[in-house]
């Protein structure tokens, strides 16, 4: 795994070597969660979508970038109990948290993060990072697992 702390200052240190990493794809995919991860992270009425999921989104993760200037880090956190109470921290995250509430695992801190230029608030964003099992793992837009089937 990556040695980062399991701290707000981890996250960001982990997220700014991201971008300038020279082999990303080997740092993303030590940040692949296990099934032991994912059941920390989610119920477990979910957790095989979830795998099947993540297993989907490593495929092709590709790239994690910024846009030519984009070399500020804007972070934001919130928990389950955030996205079930439609809190302030919750609202910077995508919306479909909220919808997935009740198959987040409590009191679990869920980090987004945008690479943006300085002085702006728009950018490249992603979702999804966690500390989970003494290690940092990364679930992407993990609602889409579980996506209405209409």
């Amino acid at each position: 795994g990556l040695d980062y702390p399991g701290s707000a200052d981890g996250a960001k240190a982990l997220v700014g070597d991201l971008l300038v990493a020279a082999d990303k794809p080997a740092m993303i995919g030590k940040l692949k969660p296990t099934k032991a991860d994912l059941e920390a992270l989610f119920d477990a009425s979910v957790v095989d979508a979830m795998s099947a999921h993540v297993d989907k989104m490593y495929a092709s993760i590709g790239e994690v970038g910024a846009k030519e200037g984009q070399t500020e880090v804007l972070f934001n956190t919130a928990t389950a109990e955030d996205f079930k109470a439609d809190a302030e921290p919750a609202k910077k995250f995508p919306g479909g948290y909220a919808r997935i509430a009740d198959k987040l695992q409590p009191a679990i801190t869920w980090y987004a993060w945008k690479y943006v230029k300085p002085g702006e608030t728009i950018g490249m964003a992603y979702d999804g990072l966690a500390h989970v099992n003494g290690r940092w793992v990364w679930v992407p837009k993990p609602f889409r697992a579980l996506a209405p089937a209409n």
